[in-house]
């Protein structure tokens, strides 16, 4: 069973190279400069969890992403100017001729947070347990200062503060960007079946 389990998986290794290649350059490298936040998604949904998460400068409005056919989805965008993440791991399930495959990237679980410096992310659902510094709540979003050049929509509601802490944190989200993405004792796994973070 196990030398045809070794078959399986290098017949169907071209099946796993985007998925990886697409991992990677999600959470798997670091990545310097200025990211766009506004891109065509996938709709494949990511998710990600963490023992603690610290945020310094947030900033939290509604918005939309578009995939390649046109259609939009509702989401909930965080920016944040440095985010400090311990213990994270990021999964999403792909379905596959072999049945499903997860691909599950876990880093920053040896005392080194993982860092994102000007992190957008856009997520459809968050939980945690969370304490704002600072907040202001119901700010036109568009007049949001905490990240130099990131603002949201006028006339939407949006919520800032200098600094977040969320512990338990549990996310799905659609996009994710950063202008540099640090990621201490990376590991990528392809795992068959369901073994998302959650």
């Amino acid at each position: 069973m196990r030398e045809q389990g070794r078959v399986r998986w290098k017949r169907f290794a071209m099946i796993f190279i985007p998925a990886t290649a697409a991992a990677a350059m999600l959470v798997g490298a670091t990545v310097q400069g200025a990211v766009g936040a506004s891109f065509v998604v996938a709709g494949t949904p990511i998710k990600s969890s963490a023992d603690l998460v610290k945020a310094f400068g947030d900033e939290e409005f509604g918005g939309f992403v578009e995939t390649k056919d046109g259609q939009k989805i509702p989401v909930y965008i965080v920016a944040s100017g440095r985010l400090e993440t311990f213990n994270l791991c990021q999964s999403y399930l792909l379905n596959t001729p072999i049945g499903p495959v997860t691909v599950r990237t876990t880093a920053g679980n040896d005392g080194r947070p993982v860092v994102a410096i000007r992190q957008v992310l856009k997520a459809t659902m968050i939980s945690g347990d969370v304490t704002y510094t600072g907040i202001e709540l119901g700010r036109d979003a568009s007049t949001l200062d905490q990240i130099p050049g990131i603002t949201g929509p006028p006339g939407t509601p949006g919520v800032q503060a200098p600094k977040v802490v969320s512990r338990n944190s549990r996310q799905v989200f659609l996009a994710l960007s950063a202008a540099r993405l640090e990621l201490p004792n990376l590991t990528l796994r392809i795992l068959l079946g369901d073994h998302e973070c959650f």
